[in-house]
């Protein structure tokens, strides 16, 4: 088997800033990745990187999602999500889009917690305290924001609040429910 490194994304609009955020997350992981392989190929290794972009009152977020494979059960998953000012033409952070304290992370955990319990169902769920531990209310647990349109998109990676068949776990949030936090 070959191995391969692929890298797909929506088209883009901010080229150059995109190929910032590509190439120091690429290199960030590509040598660990071409050093596990290296003498492997009859197992087959992959590096792929999917790119996942939204908007919001002039803030692009640029989700970058990185599989990388090297034998096992199935990928390892790396996620990075940057925020940039398209008026301004520079990267902002996090903190310069929601007021990040104590209170926000408290309400987006009620919240987040309500809308995963009413799905469950429809989710794989096998662990309780890996699903509750996921949800701690803190920086570490609520940490991939998408601002979409409409609402925020609070993204939980697998492994966070379910297993890697769950794929990755979404709740959409109204920006109305947290306007206080807003700073755009």
């Amino acid at each position: 088997m070959n191995n391969y490194i692929d890298i797909t994304y929506q088209e883009m609009y901010l080229e150059d800033v995109y190929q910032i955020y590509l190439e120091e997350f690429i290199r960030e992981k590509q040598a660990v990745f071409l050093e596990e392989i290296r003498g492997e190929s009859a197992k087959g290794s992959t590096y792929r990187m999917d790119v996942d972009t939204s908007y919001y009152h002039g803030i692009a977020s640029i989700h970058l999602i990185l599989y990388v494979y090297s034998g096992g059960a199935h990928d390892i998953r790396f996620d990075r999500i940057y925020y940039y000012d398209l008026e301004m033409g520079k990267e902002v952070a996090l903190e310069d889009l929601l007021t990040l304290n104590s209170n926000f992370y408290v309400e987006i955990q009620k919240y987040a917690l309500e809308k995963l319990k009413k799905e469950k169902e429809n989710l794989i769920y096998e662990d309780e305290k890996l699903f509750l531990d996921g949800l701690q209310p803190d920086s570490l647990h609520f940490q991939y924001f998408m601002f979409n349109e409409d609402k925020l998109q609070l993204l939980f990676p697998p492994y966070q609040v379910g297993p890697w068949s769950s794929g990755e776990i979404s709740v959409s949030i109204p920006y109305q429910s947290i306007a206080k936090y807003l700073k755009i």
